[in-house]
């Protein structure tokens, strides 16, 4: 019997497709936040994410706020590779009962995002559909070989994270509260989040792997494993947790996207990397495959933990 979808998950489909990328030469290609294609002194780096209704976001969903988070999501794979982001490509896929004042404030929202970080909407497409989906394509910029991949860490390098986990998911989880008021903060992070391309571009030079948190910390951190064939060892207690009882702290190592950085450095950036602002380091990477996470000296059962579409 022919294997379905669901049975091989999102990230099983992923590898399917992968064995028919021609990443040949220098292009880098699938199993990374972005793909590269070099030239003599400079690299391009693509990237593109679709949301859908219902599935990345609701139907109430305030337009202008997901005109943001559709284009943020993007900038945050190309500050995962610690690259400039520069021009973007926006295509809709629109239900035909839709009013222009939602379309209006979502491209409002849309063009400020690009704004603050410097990127021009260069074109994309419109199509007419059932349910409202919007996809993106975004383009950055890197001088040559300076782009921060999954694939770079060595064994006995410190592993680090940005920000708070587990905010987005207590947003999510609080948007459908009865007592949703009491929770505004966490609900902005859900909708409204902030790339970290601050953090990125300061520890450029100094990262060997790099990802954002999109499928939820130790998924991510399970990524950068697999790509660079070390394992994990995290501290639970280091683990920056954001502040909320909405969602255990379990919870919150699943949750995704907090669009927060995973990263792994050599010891001897140690002291540089600790005096940047908003950084800990959890953990280690080790030889051991796979992502372990400890608490009081007991290893974690994380055999469940990490988003998957499917």
């Amino acid at each position: 019997m022919d294997k379905k979808i669901e049975d091989i998950g999102e990230f099983g489909l992923i590898k399917a497709i992968r064995k028919y990328a021609d990443s040949t030469g220098d292009i880098y290609g699938i199993g990374d936040d972005c793909a590269i294609i070099p030239d003599s002194e400079k690299e391009i780096l693509v990237t593109t994410d679709a949301l859908v209704k219902n599935v990345h976001f609701y139907e109430n969903s305030d337009p202008y706020k997901l005109g943001r988070k559709s284009l943020a999501v993007n900038i945050s794979d190309v500050c995962a590779m610690a690259a400039d982001p520069k021009w973007a490509f926006l295509s809709l896929s629109i239900e035909p009962n839709t009013k222009m004042d939602y379309i209006d404030r979502f491209i409002k929202g849309f063009i400020k995002m690009a704004e603050e970080h410097n990127i021009k909407l260069l074109g994309g497409d419109t199509t007419k559909t059932s349910v409202f989906t919007i996809n993106v394509m975004l383009l950055g910029i890197n001088k040559r070989n300076k782009s921060i991949k999954r694939g770079g860490a060595h064994i006995n390098e410190d592993v680090y994270v940005t920000g708070k986990i587990g905010c987005s998911y207590a947003g999510l989880r609080a948007i459908n509260a009865a007592n949703a008021d009491k929770y505004r903060d966490l609900i902005e992070y859900h909708i409204n989040p902030k790339p970290r391309c601050d953090i990125a571009l300061q520890i450029r030079g100094l990262a060997t792997a790099m990802i954002d948190v999109s499928d939820g910390l130790i998924q991510d951190c399970r990524h950068i494993c697999e790509e660079s064939s070390v394992g994990m060892e995290i501290d639970f207690n280091k683990v920056p947790f954001c502040c909320t009882d909405i969602v255990s702290k379990q919870e919150m190592l699943a949750g995704g996207e907090d669009y927060e950085l995973v990263f792994c450095a050599k010891k001897e950036y140690r002291e540089r990397i600790e005096k940047i602002k908003d950084v800990r380091r959890i953990g280690k990477t080790v030889s051991k495959n796979g992502v372990r996470v400890v608490k009081n000296g007991q290893s974690m059962n994380l055999a469940k933990l990490g988003f998957k579409h499917f």
